[in-house]
């Protein structure tokens, strides 16, 4: 039995966390399904690059914001049926708004900023496919509830 295998890239995706309760994504068209999709902010890791480094450079690229709290969530193999490719998830936290750096392939992308209860609502129904979002949002799940539960206990 032949099996194939695809080579690509290893990328990180960002979880981006605005204030205390929003969602930083991205409506993405993607030429292999002919459509859009809401994704979070993600890239391939370049020769040389660190998966926090590419973090970085894609959020500010893609969304126009930066980061003052990075924390690494793991990894994930998104395809391993075809790929070894690894996607590495970042929580980034602090955001500060900055100016876009989109690649000219990126033409259309635009940002969207949803509350947190709503991208788990679309996620849970089905409204979110794109599996590399849907990952590192599961990933993320626990630390923003953590997030949320600590942000509510001050306030008390």
């Amino acid at each position: 039995m032949v099996h194939p295998r695809l080579f690509v890239d290893d990328f990180s995706i960002i979880v981006p966390v605005l204030g205390h309760d929003k969602l930083v994504m991205v409506w993405n068209y993607r030429h292999a399904i002919q459509g859009w999709e809401l994704e979070l902010p993600a890239g391939h890791i370049e020769n040389g690059e660190s998966p926090e480094a590419c973090a970085k450079r894609e959020l500010e690229e893609e969304t126009g914001y930066s980061a003052g709290l990075w924390k690494r969530l793991g990894w994930f193999h998104p395809s391993p049926g075809i790929s070894s490719q690894r996607a590495y998830a970042y929580l980034a936290r602090n955001l500060k708004r900055g100016v876009l750096h989109r690649e000219p392939y990126e033409f259309g992308m635009e940002v969207k900023t949803l509350g947190l209860r709503d991208a788990y609502k679309r996620l849970w129904r089905g409204e979110i496919v794109h599996s590399p979002t849907a990952s590192a949002l599961g990933i993320a799940q626990p630390g923003i509830l953590r997030m949320k539960r600590a942000i509510v206990s001050r306030r008390s």
